[in-house]
């Protein structure tokens, strides 16, 4: 037997929901109450904001009886997949060359636990997630592009276009000294890594790289000068080591 007054129970609760989480209507993110009359169904819904497990716990600590049999889905706007998929690419994912189906599976297994997902950062963060967005979109249109297109640059390209893009120097985002240092000097897999994850070189390997370069530009010389006390620093601390290992040895 159906709780009683369940339909309004139900709908009241996906606004109280909405309003706990601090959701945004304007950006669809509000939770919606929908009942399929075909599956005899209520389904809580909305995008981006808080997780599935969030949500769930939160609807069963204010009603229980009225959302026994109830389904939640997340869904996610081009800005929580834009920043999914860097955030995945980031944290060193095994990219397969542009298998836009396979790769948003893993972002969206990456965004379940991801608070807000389509809120980026003020700043740099943006400006990447506006450039992959933009770049999938293809000029079709805002919000043109599915997440399997977004997800897909980054699984093809990397992430290391997004703050240079080939051709356009004008249009680089502000980069740290090892950032700089990176771009120019990472050869072979160091290279890859850099494009694809923005793996940096260690602050060592790029003192040396510009050191070894008779022809460093001054944006280089710049740089590594900055980096002199983490320099000392990584020096330091490689000495401890060794005089640790001596010790220990002898």
């Amino acid at each position: 037997m159906a709780p009683k007054n369940r339909s309004a129970r139900i709908r009241k609760l996906a606004s109280a929901l909405s309003e706990q989480f601090g959701l945004d209507y304007s950006k669809h993110e509000w939770i919606e109450a929908e009942y399929d009359d075909r599956r005899a169904e209520w389904t809580l819904s909305w995008t981006d904001g808080p997780s599935l497990a969030q949500v769930t716990r939160a609807a069963r600590a204010a009603d229980k009886e009225a959302v026994e049999g109830v389904r939640y889905e997340r869904r996610y706007s081009q800005q929580a997949y834009a920043l999914g998929a860097i955030g995945w690419a980031l944290a060193g994912a095994d990219l397969q060359g542009g298998n836009g189906w396979w790769a948003v599976s893993r972002v969206e297994d990456y965004l379940a636990k991801v608070k807000n997902p389509g809120r980026p950062k003020a700043g740099r963060e943006t400006d990447m997630v506006e450039r992959l967005i933009a770049a999938a979109d293809k000029g079709r249109g805002r919000n043109y592009a599915e997440g399997s297109e977004i997800c897909g640059l980054v699984d093809k390209r990397g992430l290391a276009w997004l703050l240079i893009p080939a051709g356009k120097p004008d249009e680089r985002l502000p980069l740290t000294p090892l950032e700089v240092l990176t771009a120019r000097y990472a050869r072979g897999e160091k290279q890859r890594a850099w494009w694809e994850h923005l793996t940096l070189l260690t602050e060592l390997e790029a003192f040396a790289a510009v050191q070894a370069d008779p022809e460093a530009p001054a944006e280089a010389v710049a740089a590594v000068l900055e980096l002199v006390p983490d320099v000392h620093a990584a020096i330091d601390a490689a000495v401890a080591d060794l005089r640790t290992r001596v010790s220990t040895s002898g």
